[in-house]
């Protein structure tokens, strides 16, 4: 008897150790995690600067460089843009190979970041031959391809749920922004008289230096440890397992592609956008738009917190029904899962829907502007398109979440902006020469309306 009571204690005190031990472990384990994901976000921030740096050169002054500066053949650069803007169809590609082979992604990142430095500086001092400036344009978009498609696979791993993933997004897009001032200050000090080439070429140069700490970024990053046995799931990929049953389906996919492609119709005027500024308003007037530019960041900026802000509340809303009428609907626990997705779901379309209805409207109104009321409109879009990317952004990566290779389905949402890069930009370019810009604005208003209808189509129920 007494035996078996010691042999009873033993063990009870080998369980209470082994007990001791595991949570230890996890609790070491989680320390080190939350180390790394802070040491990431300094390293998200510094990359996501650098991109923005560079994204603004060749989205507002690149544009007026070639057209205005060089005066390069408009249905040339149109033709060399489509090719350029191909390579932007390598993200479902580089999606696979991280989730497949992420051994060697460190190593990737850090090349990749160099090659994109190197062939910003090629490109732009290349602009007088368009097979130069294509080349290494194209060069420049690849490796800012494989640098994002690593860093969001990181990213989606980061975002078990809908809070902590709205509030990674928009950590994420304020650093991406905070770049975005720089072009504009470095262009009001370094370019005092507009067609002085010299000048525009320290400009460049200084873009260049400024977007140096990508590499510091890319040696920065770390990865979490996650476990790699299936038998020991945890509760968030246990919840992921039981949305994923039939709701990540073909027809979804297409109609979120599809409404994300249409949305991003106003790439048409995105080139030609500040040299019609520049032609029409002359030179004060594109130089007041360049110090406002820093102005519209900040109002996209306030627009994905103001939708960070709008998504937390209703997700608490929606929690709160469930709860309350769980016992009154005889909801079970195990479909309790499902019903708050397809609530998500319902609501995400709302919101979209809401702000896609604004920003036709001031797309239509754009035609019609001043110069005042031009940049009153521009501000007004920007807070829109804030919430409107944030909520896109969301339900992206909530589909992509479900299935196995969580950054190939990712990338292959993403391409959907990459064909509106190779669609809409040369087409832009190509019609400005002889289509008044307002038709643009028009066209992108209505194509922004359609876009409502594949949202419209996606079904919100499971399928069982």
């Amino acid at each position: 008897m007494f035996s078996q009571k010691n042999k009873l204690s033993v063990n009870k005190s080998i369980e209470s150790s082994e007990f001791k031990y595991k949570w230890n472990f996890r609790l070491i384990k989680k320390a080190k995690n939350d180390s790394v994901r802070r040491s990431n976000y300094f390293s998200f921030f510094l990359l996501y600067f650098a991109i923005s740096v560079i994204r603004i050169y060749l989205v507002i002054y690149l544009p007026v460089y070639l057209l205005n500066i060089l005066h390069v053949d408009t249905s040339q650069l149109a033709f060399i843009q489509v090719f350029i803007y191909l390579v932007m169809f390598s993200g479902p590609i580089l999606g696979y190979i991280f989730d497949r082979y992420s051994k060697n992604k460190k190593l990737i990142l850090i090349s990749s970041s160099i090659l994109f430095l190197v062939s910003f500086l090629l490109s732009v001092f290349g602009g007088r031959n368009l097979g130069v400036f294509g080349l290494f344009l194209a060069i420049n978009l690849l490796s800012q391809e494989i640098i994002k498609v690593g860093v969001s696979k990181l990213i989606i791993d980061l975002s078990k749920n809908e809070s902590l993933k709205d509030t990674n997004l928009t950590a994420i897009n304020i650093s991406s922004n905070v770049g975005s001032f720089v072009p504009s200050v470095v262009f009001l000090f370094t370019v005092n008289d507009i067609f002085n080439i010299n000048q525009w070429n320290s400009f460049f140069f200084i873009g260049f230096l400024s977007s140096l700490p990508i590499i510091l970024s890319t040696v920065l990053l770390r990865e979490t440890e996650t476990a790699n046995k299936p038998e020991k799931k945890n509760l968030e990929q246990c919840e992921s397992d039981i949305i994923s049953s039939g709701k990540t389906n073909a027809i979804n996919l297409f109609m979120l592609f599809l409404s994300y492609f249409l949305i991003w119709s106003d790439k048409l005027y995105q080139f030609p956008f500040s040299s019609w500024l520049l032609t029409r308003f002359g030179e004060e007037g594109f130089n007041l738009y360049s110090l406002l530019y820093i102005v519209l960041i900040l109002l996209y900026i306030g627009g994905w917190i103001i939708g960070q802000r709008i998504s937390n509340r209703e997700n608490n809303r929606i929690n709160k029904i469930i709860a309350e009428n769980r016992n009154r609907l005889d909801i079970k626990s195990d479909n309790q899962d499902e019903i708050l997705y397809a609530f998500k779901l319902c609501n995400r379309k709302r919101i979209i829907a809401i702000t896609i209805g604004l920003y036709s409207v001031l797309s239509f109104l754009m035609a019609f502007s001043n110069f005042l009321f031009l940049m009153i409109i521009q501000g007004t879009i920007q807070v829109i398109a804030g919430v409107m990317m944030l909520n896109y952004t969301s339900l992206m990566m909530t589909i992509s979440n479900n299935g196995k290779h969580k950054t190939f389905t990712f990338q292959c949402l993403k391409v959907a902006y990459a064909l509106s890069c190779v669609i809409f930009i040369p087409l832009g370019t190509y019609f400005s020469a002889f289509i008044q810009i307002e038709v643009l604005f028009i066209t992108v208003g209505i194509l922004a309306i359609l876009s409502l209808i594949p949202l419209k189509l996606m079904k919100v129920k499971s399928q069982e």
